[in-house]
């Protein structure tokens, strides 16, 4: 039988996809990449915001088409799953729902799906399974290090969906990562919802700096990771980013919000003086480290005077890029229960303003490298550019003209122009493996 997953969400949702083929593939399955050539389909789901929802739900519109041409078993999975739960069953596209923590049942939900029956499996999000991987890459690869999370902010539906933050144990990750090291991986990306929170929960003296320092000793040229929160970025992280050579100068830490005010509301545990100082600290540390960062527009009671504060936050700190969306009601957060009074076009307003802001910084960044030499990880080749693209240790996007060697190697390039969201490039050297 053949098995397509689709994914939507972050990029722990990308790894537990990759992480569903492996499973599927391990069972029997031939994984194709199209619905339409498939017997079975996994969605893969996303529920951060209420977008991400309606996408799940006119895909499986599309799906309910197809089935009704053909034999098809359709199974929901993930963050949507665990929040909507009997809801989606009521779909008449459906067959199966499971949750985010069990992933591990899904080729006996399949079968149970094959005998006729609609199957609902939703255990509470309380343990990490450890599932095979089918990486889509020969030379990145993700590394989960810890699902969940405990913090609770107002806006935030993770900790229902996902449960409270698990760390997996540290010789088990450096186990992998060693694996991953033997096999040729070139760039390495270590997951978690707060990844900087690593450790907390196992009250054995772990956290995040120890195991950075661990992972510096591993042959791997470039290791990433996301997404940190400013609460858990410690002295003593900073520190380890700093001093490890194959730790990229790339952190993503989420500020949300330049008012104090929002940011209370949003209990984010932190205040705009306060991410100011771990920002300078980041810099004064980490020579050229890129910084960027997420934003959310329109949170409840958010005045213009605190929309004001968070352009002004984002002209000071000067982030590399700018993740920005407009807030939306999410069910189970306390959030939820205050009046959504900022409308809809204001909404949309102040994520033009903000996106205009990163834009035009991110400009005079990118500009200031043209005329530079820099190594970047060639990632794949662009169709609609025409031009093959990569990354730069700083995480930065680079396009450039070559042919299909250059992928999955590192190669040397001048910067001759930029754009907001890329530097274009000519190679100056030969890939090297």
């Amino acid at each position: 039988m053949r098995a397509c997953v689709l994914t939507w969400g972050c990029q722990l949702n990308e790894h537990r996809s990759e992480e569903i083929e492996g499973l599927l593939q391990e069972a029997g399955y031939e994984l194709v990449e199209r619905p339409e050539e498939a017997d079975v389909v996994i969605l893969n789901t996303c529920m951060v915001r209420q977008r991400a929802e309606d996408k799940v739900i006119g895909r499986l519109g599309e799906l309910w088409h197809l089935k009704k041409q053909r034999p098809l078993i359709i199974g929901v999975g993930g963050c949507m799953a665990q929040g909507r739960k009997e809801e989606l069953l009521k779909y008449p596209a459906v067959d199966f729902v499971f949750g985010t923590a069990n992933a591990s049942e899904i080729p006996e939900l399949i079968e149970r799906a094959m005998r006729g029956e609609k199957a609902l499996s939703l255990p509470f999000p309380d343990r990490i399974e450890r599932l095979p991987v089918r990486r889509k890459s020969p030379f990145k690869a993700y590394v989960t290090i810890a699902e969940g999370c405990s913090h609770s902010c107002a806006y935030c539906i993770v900790p229902f969906v996902r449960g409270p933050m698990r760390s997996r144990p540290m010789p088990e990750i450096l186990d992998e990562l060693q694996g991953l090291a033997e096999a040729g991986y070139k760039e390495v990306t270590l997951l978690g919802q707060n990844v900087d929170a690593y450790g907390l929960d196992l009250r054995d003296g772990t956290n995040f700096a120890v195991l950075l320092r661990e992972v510096a000793r591993i042959p791997i040229a470039w290791v990433r990771f996301t997404s940190s929160h400013p609460g858990y970025m410690t002295e003593e992280t900073i520190a380890a980013i700093a001093e490890g050579e194959n730790i990229c100068e790339h952190v993503h830490l989420a500020v949300q919000s330049g008012s104090d005010r929002v940011l209370r509301a949003m209990r984010r545990g932190y205040t705009r003086e306060r991410f100011l100082g771990i920002v300078e600290r980041l810099r004064a540390a980490i020579p050229g480290v890129n910084i960027t960062t997420d934003i959310i527009v329109g949170f409840p009671g958010e005045t213009e005077e605190d929309f004001e504060e968070t352009l002004s936050l984002i002209r000071e700190a000067r982030f590399g890029t700018v993740y920005a969306a407009m807030y939306s009601p999410r069910p189970y957060t306390a959030a939820a229960r205050l009046p959504d009074d900022v409308p809809p076009e204001e909404k949309k307003r102040r994520l033009e303003a903000v996106l205009e802001e990163a834009r035009k910084i991110a400009l005079e960044i990118n500009r200031s490298k043209v005329g530079r030499t820099e190594e970047i990880l060639v990632e794949g080749y662009l169709e609609s550019k025409g031009l093959y693209f990569g990354k730069t240790r700083d995480m930065r996007t680079v396009l450039l003209p070559g042919d299909e060697s250059m992928v999955g190697r590192f190669i040397t390039v001048r910067f001759e122009r930029a754009t907001p969201g890329a530097i274009y490039a000519q190679a100056v050297k030969e890939p090297v493996a």
